[in-house]
Order: structure tokens, then C-alpha cells, then sequence
């Protein structure tokens, strides 16, 4: 068997793959890893779905923050915050807010491109 190249490597990782099931969660991971944003945006997204339910509900007691996904993600909150407002104005994140504005509750959703293209 040959090795395989990384331009062998990059095209699989691109393709969507069968048999993930119909939930939310599994699509928006998959969405994430067939976009085309930049690495550290992909990293915030799938660290947050991690922590998401297969609804896409990330739970109350399980909500990262900016420090809890700068610790997940080893970047700097900084980055951490940039990548987030990417996601939301790409339509991959919706941040709602609870009792107290400054802690962020997050949403995972997936863009009306994503919902209306069969990814599986």
C-alpha cells in the first residue's frame, strides 16, 4: 500500500464522510470540517461542539466562557474572542445571554447554506 501524500490526506479530510446520522451535532461538525475558515476558527468551533448536545444546545453548566475555551483550545483569549465573532457573523454561532450580559451563553447553528446542501 502506498503512503499517502498530504495533498492525499487534505482532499479525504475535505470529503464529506457517510454514515454520521441525522443529528445536529454530527452535521455542524462535519460543516465545520468541509468550510473553508482557518484553523484556529475550526478549533473554537468543534471545541464548543464538544460541549454541545446533539441539539446543539451547549448546557448552562457546561458553558465554556472566553477562559475555558482559551484553556480547551490553547490560544489566547484574544484569538479565542475573534474566532467566536467569526463564527456568529458566518452563522455557525448564535450567543445569547442570561441573567448577566457579560457571561456569554452560546448556541451552535448551522447556516441556511449548510441546512439546504445534504452534507451526508
Amino acid at each position: 500500500m502506498p503512503i499517502p501524500t498530504p495533498l492525499d490526506v487534505a482532499s479525504r479530510a475535505l470529503q464529506p464522510t457517510t454514515g454520521l446520522g441525522g443529528t445536529f451535532r454530527a452535521r455542524y461538525q462535519q460543516g465545520i470540517r468541509c468550510s473553508r475558515m482557518i484553523p484556529q476558527t475550526r478549533l473554537v468551533a468543534l471545541t464548543l461542539a464538544s460541549l454541545a448536545s446533539d441539539t446543539g444546545e451547549i448546557p448552562a453548566d457546561a458553558q465554556p466562557g472566553l477562559a475555558g475555551l482559551a484553556a480547551a483550545t490553547g490560544l489566547r483569549p484574544g484569538q479565542v474572542a475573534v474566532n467566536l465573532r467569526t463564527l456568529e457573523t458566518r452563522g455557525w454561532l448564535s450567543p445569547l445571554h442570561g441573567a448577566r450580559y457579560e457571561q456569554p451563553v452560546f448556541k451552535l447553528v448551522l447556516p441556511l447554506y449548510v441546512r439546504s446542501r445534504q452534507l451526508n
